[in-house]
């Protein structure tokens, strides 16, 4: 009976041909290999059971998006990168929380939003032009950088000082930042629930309907305000030639 043993990474630089910090940079990659597949398996499976669950809000979603640069885009780094052998190569990762998704997303999201929100005419008059400029980054950003950060700090702060555990506190907690996710359909949040992903044609599409399930509420929390409607003005009655205008 022989056991197998696990070669430790070498000690020294004559060793073999790789370095130890050749090993420590491989285990980075596959570190962030993993991580990818992970979070590409679990919207792909968050996908599967939107178009399972409810097949005619997922078309509507996918004619919506297919005009999409954006959309188009991914598909083709999808197909150049082959992510798809790296999804479906081995046994299914377990499901990524969540949680976690949307925390990697927030600051992307929010550099895109404040990139392509409509500037006010007072963004000019607002301090901090000087360093924006010495940084080469949009005013915008730089304000919702440092806003971010202050917010994080925050929250770190209430962490630290104890805030109450429980699941009332859990879900209020989940209800205050509105990253639930199926707060729509009731259903999206089960993870254990989810069907395995679908390898072949519905593959991206999938990842990118697991991508709105789970990214939904990121999305439209910095989606534009909606333009508020103008109100018609009163009709204004004729008055005869002559007659001063009533005061």
């Amino acid at each position: 009976m022989t056991t197998e043993t696990t070669t430790p990474p070498p000690s020294g630089p004559a060793a073999g041909p790789l370095s130890p910090v050749d090993h420590r940079a491989l285990a980075f990659v596959g570190q962030v290999n993993d991580c990818l597949r992970q979070c590409l398996c679990t919207l792909a499976r968050h996908g599967v059971a939107l178009r399972g669950r409810e097949p005619e809000r997922a078309r509507l979603l996918l004619d919506t998006l297919r005009p999409c640069p954006f959309y188009k885009g991914g598909q083709f780094l999808f197909d150049l990168m082959e992510w798809e052998d790296l999804m479906v190569d081995g046994e299914p990762p377990p499901l990524m929380p969540a949680e976690r998704i949307v925390s990697a997303c927030t600051f992307p999201v929010q550099w895109i939003a404040a990139s392509t929100a409509d500037a006010p005419a007072s963004a000019k008059l607002i301090p901090g032009q000087r360093t924006a400029t010495a940084l080469d980054l949009p005013l915008r950003l730089l304000a919702t950088t440092a806003r971010t950060a202050l917010l994080g700090a925050a929250q770190d702060l209430t962490d630290l000082l104890g805030t109450p555990a429980g699941p009332v506190a859990a879900e209020t907690a989940a209800d205050d930042a509105g990253y639930a996710v199926g707060q729509e359909s009731g259903h999206e949040a089960g993870e254990a629930e989810l069907p395995p992903l679908e390898a072949g044609f519905y593959l991206y599409e999938d990842i990118v309907l697991g991508g709105l399930v789970v990214l939904g509420p990121l999305l439209a929390e910095h989606a534009p305000a909606p333009a508020e409607p103008v109100e018609p003005a009163e009709p204004v009655e004729p008055t005869p030639a002559g007659t001063p205008p009533a005061p």
